[in-house]
């Protein structure tokens, strides 16, 4: 018989790619059996990757209601297996309740412990993530794959979508993506300073694809302005010169993995552009900038370095404030 097992996945879109490798794992494990993920309101858009098995929305911050709803659908349901991984202090609570429910759950020991010490003990299995010493750790990609039994190693994610639009982009692309907490909040950069470090990607390589965040229309509408433009938004192309960097506006989902999947480089802030090309195998520059008041910010970004940072395939370069200086450190890199 058939068991039914539960994936708690609904958390960023950088987050999800991370867990990719723990989340192919347990669906070789579970290759007989009827699994579900549980998707946010955030990640969903690259539920393309899991065209085999059912999918479910919760909101990433999931509400009173949803958490009701989701106690509910516990109990109608005959549950096997649950993974968390996304610990939120919800989930923890579960497995008290349900205690038929085998549940493996990636715990963190940091300021504040997900869960409590007292509801570790009803996980049927747990991997820590240690966030509050520097120690010598793997990376979260592994940390996470570790929680689930080795049976196969089979690839079962596939990459199934089709793109939605006609566009033909140049060939033998870098790809990078303008995230605005860096460059203009932790950096102080001006949109102009940005443009001159696209124009200087453009010098060193043939041919330069950017995105940005969505939903930021002053940024979208500077850059749609300024630079040659593939426009999801209206299935349009808007060229203003012979220039080699083309904006890729309000693209996501599948249109963005695409981008990534065919490009031949990624310099990019560190987040979900550069945890998608790490998965697709891409050469990787992370871009990085950290605030250290004190000494316990210092051991936070050694600690989130050594978290997140795979052991393989990834760069990464700490920008300065200083525009200049941070064009100079690049020149070196690239």
């Amino acid at each position: 018989m058939k068991k039914k097992i539960l994936i708690l996945k609904n958390d960023r879109t950088g987050d999800l790619f991370v867990s990719l490798k723990a989340i192919n794992r347990i669906l070789n494990k579970h290759y007989n059996d009827n699994v579900q993920i549980i998707l946010s309101d955030v990640n969903h858009k690259f539920s393309f990757l899991f065209p085999d098995i059912s999918k479910k929305i919760i909101s990433m911050n999931i509400s009173l209601y949803e958490k009701i709803g989701f106690f509910f659908y516990l109990l109608r349901n005959k549950i096997d297996t649950i993974y968390i991984l996304t610990p939120k202090n919800f989930y923890y609570y579960l497995p008290l309740l349900f205690r038929r429910i085998k549940f493996y759950g990636i715990t963190i020991k940091g300021v504040k412990n997900r869960p409590d010490k007292y509801l570790i003990k009803y996980l049927y299995k747990y991997i820590e993530i240690n966030r509050l010493n520097i120690t010598k750790r793997k990376s979260s990609y592994e940390i996470q794959k570790e929680l689930i039994e080795k049976t196969s190693e089979k690839d079962l994610i596939k990459n199934t979508s089709k793109v939605t639009h006609d566009f033909t982009y140049p060939k033998n692309y870098v790809f990078f993506h303008y995230k605005q907490n860096l460059f203009k909040n932790l950096l102080g950069w001006d949109l102009q300073l940005t443009s001159r470090l696209l124009e200087f990607l453009s010098q060193k390589f043939e041919n330069v694809l950017f995105s940005s965040e969505i939903n930021n229309l002053k940024v979208n509408n500077f850059f749609s302005s300024n630079f040659n433009t593939f426009d999801f938004s209206d299935d349009k192309k808007k060229f203003f010169n012979n220039k080699n960097i083309f904006f890729l506006k309000d693209i996501d989902g599948y249109n963005l993995f695409d981008a990534v999947k065919k490009s031949s480089r990624i310099i990019s802030p560190e987040g979900i552009i550069t945890h998608m090309g790490y998965y697709l195998k891409k050469p990787i520059l992370a871009l990085m900038h950290f605030n250290l008041n004190n000494r316990r910010d210092f051991i936070n970004q050694i600690i989130s370095c050594k978290e997140w940072f795979p052991p393989d395939n990834y760069k990464f370069i700490v920008l300065k404030k200083d525009f200049n200086k941070s064009i100079s450190k690049l020149e070196k890199r690239i």
